[in-house]
């Protein structure tokens, strides 16, 4: 699974069926590492509003989402997640900023598989989480569909 030793990993998490499957695997590793994990959901505020701007269903639905997580990380058999929300205009970013504060040695990114025209896509804010997290940054990617075949093949 994963040689390499670490005690300390940050998963940004959505309500993405690929967020879910990054996260469980972070919790299998962490469970084995006896490391510290953490989860973070990133509320994107549009630059019209402020970032301290009365936006209550975003918060309710981002604490919803947080609980499903922390049921996840119980059926995984995890004990001690830290989760938590932030508010950003750009989740990449934040989520950057927040690896470095939490002194992460590892982002695991849930990904979906897709691709348009021959081209993998993942995201402003994974891409912008690969290029500069300063720590490791695993990018959990879900696996092609069955009935989907490799170009040229």
């Amino acid at each position: 699974m994963m040689s390499q030793r670490v005690n300390n990993i940050l998963v940004p998490v959505n309500d993405s069926p690929h967020s879910e499957r990054a996260f469980r695997w972070a919790c299998h590793v962490a469970r084995k590492n006896k490391a510290q994990l953490h989860v973070i959901h990133v509320i994107e505020v549009p630059l019209s509003l402020s970032l301290e701007a009365e936006i209550t269903e975003d918060v309710d639905r981002a604490e919803e989402l947080l609980s499903r997580y922390e049921r996840i990380a119980h059926e995984e058999k995890y004990r001690g997640l830290a989760a938590g929300c932030l508010r950003a205009r750009q989740a990449g970013s934040a989520i950057v900023r927040e690896a470095e504060f939490k002194k992460a040695e590892m982002v695991v990114v849930g990904i979906p598989y897709h691709h348009s025209l021959g081209q993998c896509s993942m995201g402003a804010a994974a891409s912008y989480i690969f290029q500069y997290a300063s720590c490791q940054v695993l990018l959990w990617r879900d696996t092609a569909p069955a009935m989907a075949a490799a170009p040229g093949a």
